[in-house]
Formats: structure tokens, C-alpha cells, sequence
């Protein structure tokens, strides 16, 4: 279906008049369309009838008409017009920062997309569409596709999901490279930063063609929007006006939305088998870029810990009824559970096959929606394997296996050492098949040998034959499986307190009467987004409560003690600053207690707003009003209760345990050798 549009914009008064010009696949006597319930439509047509027929409710009110001819055509002309201003709301799960709207006409811009309904949407096909606009002066568009002449509006031929229109006064840039063009779109004039993300758009675009295959669109465009966004169009990406400013944005969040044009843009997500795009995407994107670094074993225990901190059992579901991000819940099972089966079936066809699948599943199904059964297809067409058990666990159950080391035994027996390890799914639901990853240290060898032990039930058993003496024993060390922690595999850490449901607060009644209010204040916000949070004052307590995560405020706190040898460890006794730190309480095993202090009251305004997004840290130190982050970092730990170290006990670490290298660096014949596991089939 085919879109021909002329549109003209007044965002003063949050008015669209437009005409559209309709083309269907097939001649047809009847068609109904959905539009906008404030825009008012009339035909353009003189041998047609328009009828107008019920209202829906919606996200936005939406009208449903039919159109009627008396011999059967192809092509139908509608004109409407009306206002479309909807306010930014928030949305989510609970305490989520995000906000959206469905739609927005303003002086501050303009969002129309799918969800507007600016334009008759026709069943659920695909469209094409030619787009001409007229704004004020000063004024520029930005849709999906390429540009018209003159910038007087965008085309796209290629079949997309929905039509896009932003529009504001932006200061324009643009950089022609070898490839497709890259643009950027800010709202103030700004050129050095325009010109970093112009030449990251190269890079990245580079980057992926070379991975993936040729990107699908002519040009990539960074858009500024009117409110703290981080949205992936078809060729564009649309952010916030503080998020763009951030420094390492550049390298995190950009280049996710500048593969999102090959994932989720370039292959549509078929929603009926859940959304694969966001997972695949933050796999070669965000652990892509960690793992180049030689942090993806880092990345992937994160991922895990995100997961085991913020999704209890209740809040779980399956990876099939994934949808979108609402918030750190869904975030934590989308993004990250699908991640790590991607990382996963990687291990199991090593980078070679991993790569000729997605490179094959890019090209059989560009502009085309697909869901988790093309992609099993697609990887068992290339490996001559079959995956069916493994999506069905991975995508139909909640939950995730918990790994215990039951025993690791050695023992000389004539010439030989017999090792013996038996490892348990201690999860309540039923065992999962797993492939376990096991490393093990030989007296002989400079770096540990890796095995794996295949599960069927609730426990299993390796034996290990050895002329040299087995020194250590450690399981899924790089965590290539996805499954929840053991506490012991983890430092604290500030997402411990952030992702419990229930915990306190402990204010210091010592403390001077504005730091009592500041601190009162950002715990008020921060119970907008965990309402089991309980105020207690450190007077009206003898000890603190063990039932759930603690935050102790103050240095004139009763209870802040406990974290005088933390404070010394950063050399952070007696500074002035803004401190948050961790620690595992050792009289209540398992409880995370939390530190925040500071000598400036008016920095808690803005710690209420940014601590949340360090949860993966065991602390972090800021400066000034905003305030600024200057230090964050996690607590070293010990080894695991899921490693185990035989007699006598070296003094002398272990060398640590390799990843491997980055999908980058996949040559058309390299091999996974002894890393060919399957951790979950």
C-alpha cells in the first residue's frame, strides 16, 4: 500500500491539514480506514461515498470509515484536517522515568507516528510513501527514507510498519561518506557535537554492514527531540536533549539505535512470537562494544545480576510475551534474557555459523516480519542442527536455573587423578537441559581446560581423567549461561537496594534540620517508585531490620559504623562530596546494606534522580549541586561457592580465566574448538 501525502503544519495552533492519495495492491469496491477522531476527513473523489461509522477508545480516539465506489478502484483521495496535541505522560511499570505520547502538534515540536493515526491506516499491511511538507519558516522534517528535493518532504519506497513526521526549527549538519549519508538534527546550534556523532555514524554504519550485511536505508539521522527519549526509527534515532549530551552515550546508546536499522527497522518483529529485536540488538551493540574491550564476561554477569536483583519470581514471564521495554523489569528479562540466549546459541555454532545465520535471517526476511520461529529455522538451515528444545525452554518458561557445586572431589588413583564434580539445579520449578561450562586449573598448564557437563535432571556428574594434578575447579566463570547468581558471585551493589520490593530507610536524628528535610526528599521520590519503602529514625531503633535491604543516611547516623572500613578502603574518611556505598551485612546473610552521606544537602535533588542508574555499582562518589559523578566501582570478591580450590591452597592467584575473542574478529574459518558448548539445549 502506497501513501501519497501533502501535508502542511501549524505548530502554533497544533493543526495538520492534509490530502491523501491512496494506492491499494488491488481494485476494490469498499475500503475501511482508521483516522484520527479529531481530524476530519472528507474525499477528494466525486464517483465515491465516505460513511462515517463507530468510535474507539484508544490510546488516542480513533474514527473508523468506509469508503464506498460503485466500480472497483485502486487508488482513493482523502483530505482532513484537526489538531492533534496530546500531553507527555508517563508510562511504564512502576517508577519508571519514561514518558511518551501518542502524538503531538506544538511550538516545542512535532511527534506524529502509527500511534497518531495522522494518516488512514488500512488493515495492518505494510506502506510505502511519498511525503511532502510544508512548516514555517525556518522549520525542518525528518521522516524514514530519504529526502525530497530542497528538504520539501522524505520518500520511502521499501515496505515500513508506520509513517513518522518530527519537525522543528533544528540547525542542520550533514557528512557524505563512502556509504550512506549520516545527518544530524539539534535544536541548538552545536557543530563539534554534531560532528562527533556525525563521524560515530560512520563508524558504526561501517561497522555493522561489514557483520551483518548493507544497511537498508539511505541515510542515518541523530534527531533531537523535545523531551528525554531514547526511540529507534527507521533511519533515524530520536533522543533526548540531556541524553545526547552525555559523553558516553556515543558509545553505548548509539550505536543500539544505529542496529536497530538492521534489527527491529530493517527485520520487522512478527509480536505474535514475542520481540527478539531488542536482546539481538543489545547483544551486538551494547556487549558487542564491552566485548571488544575484553569486558564481556563483565557485561554478561551484569546482565545476570540485573536480572537476579530486579525480577522476582511473581514479576517474571516468558521470553514469547516480551513486547517492549516498561521499565528495569521487562528490561532485565527482554533485553537481557534474550541477550543471553543469542550468546548462548553462539556458543554452540561458534562465530562462523553464528554469523552466516544472522547474515542469512537479515537477507531472507529484510522489510519483512519475522519472529522466533524464523530465526530457528534460519540456524538450523545453516548448522544442519536442530534447536527446538532449546527455543521452547528458553521462550515458553519463567524463570532460570540456579546452579549448586555439590562436590568436587580428587583423588590419586595409581598413575592418574580421577576428578569428580557433581553440580544441582537447586530452583524450585523443574531442571532445565543444561550444558554446564566447567574450567579446570592443572598443575601443568598455565590457563584452566575447558569441559562441560550436560544436565537432563536435577543433578549430574563429570569425571575427569588427569595425569596432572587438578588444582581448582570453577563453574561458568565467564557466565555464558543464563541463569540466576549464586549472592556469592556477586558484590553488593546499589541495585540490591533499588530492585527490592521491600526495604528501610534510616534517617539520623543528629543531623542538621535542612540535611533531615533534603534526605526526606529524595526518599519521597524514590518511594514513587518502591512503595515498600519504610522510614525508620535511627533513635527509635536498637539494631536494623533484617526482613529486607537498608539505607543508612549520614555520617551522624547511629548505625554509619558499620561502613567506617569502606570509607577508609576508598580513602574517602573525612572528604567533602556526595557518597553512596555498599556492603553485604554479615549478621543477616544475604541483606545488602546501603550508605549515602553528604555535606551538601542541595546534591540530593539530583542523587535522587541519577542513583538509580548505577545499580550495577558497589558505590559511587559525586561532586557539587548536579551533583557529577567522579568514581564508581565494584568491591572485589572472593572466589564463588561455585569454585572450589584443592590442598594445598597457592597463595598465588590463578591466572584468570580468558574470554574469548569478539565476533569482530570472526574469520571465515576460525573455530570455537573446546569452547563449543551449548549451555542451554
Amino acid at each position: 500500500m502506497h501513501h501519497q501525502l501533502q501535508v502542511e503544519i501549524q505548530p502554533d495552533q497544533g493543526r495538520l491539514t492534509a490530502t491523501d492519495q491512496i494506492s491499494l495492491p488491488s481494485a476494490q469496491r469498499e475500503v475501511e480506514f482508521l483516522l484520527h477522531a479529531d481530524l476530519t476527513p472528507r474525499l477528494v473523489d466525486r464517483d465515491a461515498h465516505l460513511a462515517s461509522m463507530e468510535w474507539l477508545e484508544g490510546p488516542v480516539p480513533l474514527r473508523r470509515y468506509r469508503i464506498q465506489t460503485s466500480i472497483p478502484r485502486k487508488t482513493f483521495s482523502v483530505a482532513y484536517r484537526g489538531i492533534i496535541r496530546h500531553p507527555l505522560a508517563s508510562g511504564g511499570e512502576r517508577g519508571s522515568p519514561l514518558q511518551s505520547t501518542p502524538g503531538r502538534i506544538s511550538t516545542d515540536g512535532v511527534f506524529l507516528a502509527g500511534s497518531s493515526y495522522w494518516y488512514p491506516q488500512i488493515g495492518h499491511s505494510t506502506v510505502s510513501f511519498q511525503l511532502q511538507i510544508q512548516l514555517p519558516e525556518r522549520w525542518r522534517s525528518v521522516s524514514q527514507g530519504s529526502p525530497l528535493a530542497n528538504h520539501s518532504g522524505w520518500q520511502e519506497l521499501q515496505p515500513q510498519e508506520e509513517i513518522y513526521l518530527i519537525a522543528y526549527p533544528y540547525h542542520y549538519y550533514q557528512q557524505q561518506g563512502p556509504g550512506p549519508l549520516a545527518e544530524v538534527y539539534l535544536r541548538q546550534r552545536d557543530p563539534e557535537l554534531a560532528q562527533r556523532y556525525l563521524q560515530a555514524t560512520g563508524k558504526y554504519l561501517s561497522l555493522y554492514e561489514k557483520l551483518l550485511g548493507p544497511y537498508p536505508y539511505g541515510k542515518f539521522a541523530l534527531v533531537e527531540n523535545f523531551w528525554e527519549s531514547g526511540y529507534g526509527m527507521p533511519s533515524f534515532t530520536l533522543l533526548g536533549p540531556r541524553v545526547i549530551q552525555l559523553p558516553f552515550i556515543i558509545h553505548t546508546s548509539y550505536p543500539h539505535e544505529v542496529l536497530h536499522n538492521w534489527w527491529g527497522n530493517g527485520v520487522y518483529v512478527d509480536p505474535a512470537s514475542g520481540n527478539w529485536s531488542e536482546g539481538l540488538t543489545t547483544y551486538l551493540a551494547d556487549h558487542l562494544l564491552r566485548e571488544q574491550q575484553g569486558e564481556g564476561a563483565g557485561y554478561r554477569r551484569t546482565t545476570l545480576q540485573n536480572y537476579s536483583h530486579y525480577v522476582a519470581s511473581q514479576d517474571d514471564f516468558p521470553l514469547s510475551r516480551f513486547r517492549g521495554n516498561h521499565g528495569q523489569i521487562s528490561q532485565s528479562v527482554g533485553y537481557g534474557k534474550t541477550l543471553m540466549l543469542f550468546h548462548m546459541l553462539r556458543m554452540e555454532l561458534g562465530d562462523p555459523l553464528f554469523l552466516q545465520g544472522l547474515r542469512r535471517f537479515y537477507r531472507d526476511y529484510r522489510f519483512r516480519a519475522a519472529g522466533f520461529d524464523a530465526l530457528r529455522d534460519t540456524f538450523e538451515a545453516v548448522s544442519g542442527k536442530k534447536f527446538g528444545n532449546f527455543f521452547d525452554q528458553w521462550l515458553t518458561r519463567t524463570g532460570a536455573p540456579i546452579l549448586k557445586l555439590v562436590s568436587a572431589e580428587s583423588a590419586l588413583t595409581g598413575q592418574d587423578y580421577r576428578l569428580r564434580i557433581q553440580i544441582a539445579q537447586t530452583q524450585p520449578d523443574e531442571p532445565y537441559r543444561l550444558k554446564v561450562p566447567l574450567f579446570v586449573h592443572f598443575a601443568d598448564r598455565e590457563q584452566a581446560v575447558p569441559y562441560h557437563l550436560e544436565m537432563k535432571g536435577r543433578d549430574a556428574t563429570l569425571e575427569i581423567i588427569s595425569k596432572t594434578r587438578p588444582l581448582k575447579v570453577s563453574v561458568d566463570p565467564l557466565f555464558d549461561l543464563f541463569r540466576r547468581l549464586d549472592p556469592s558471585e556477586t558484590p553488593s551493589s546499589l541495585g540490591q537496594l533499588f530492585g527490592a520490593k521491600r526495604l528501610y530507610a534510616v534517617l539520623p536524628d543528629a543531623a542538621d534540620e535542612e540535611l533531615q528535610q533534603a534526605y526526606t526528599q529524595l526518599l519521597r521520590a524514590w518511594q514513587q517508585r518502591q512503595p515498600g519503602l519504610t522510614l525508620l529514625r535511627d533513635s527509635a531503633i536498637e539494631r536494623l531490620p533484617e526482613a529486607g535491604p537498608v539505607w543508612i543516611f549520614g555520617k551522624d547516623n547511629r548505625f554509619a559504623r558499620l561502613f567506617d572500613q569502606r570509607l577508609d578502603l576508598l580513602e574517602l574518611s573525612g572528604k567533602p562530596g556526595t557518597f553512596a556505598l555498599t556492603l553485604a551485612q554479615q549478621q543477616a546473610p544475604g541483606q545488602t546494606l546501603g550508605y549515602i552521606t553528604t555535606d551538601n544537602a542541595a546534591a540530593l535533588i539530583g542523587l535522587a534522580r541519577k542513583l538509580p542508574h548505577y545499580g550495577r555499582y558497589s558505590y559511587a562518589l559525586f561532586s557539587g549541586d548536579e551533583p557529577v559523578i567522579g568514581q564508581r566501582g565494584e568491591w572485589r570478591i572472593a572466589d564463588s561457592s561455585l569454585s572450589v580450590q584443592f590442598p594445598p591452597i597457592s597463595a598465588t592467584p590463578y591466572p584468570e580465566i580468558p574470554d574469548r575473542r569478539p565476533l569482530t574478529e570472526a574469520g571465515p574459518n576460525s573455530t570455537l574448538s573446546d569452547w563449543n558448548y551449548l549451555p542451554g539445549l
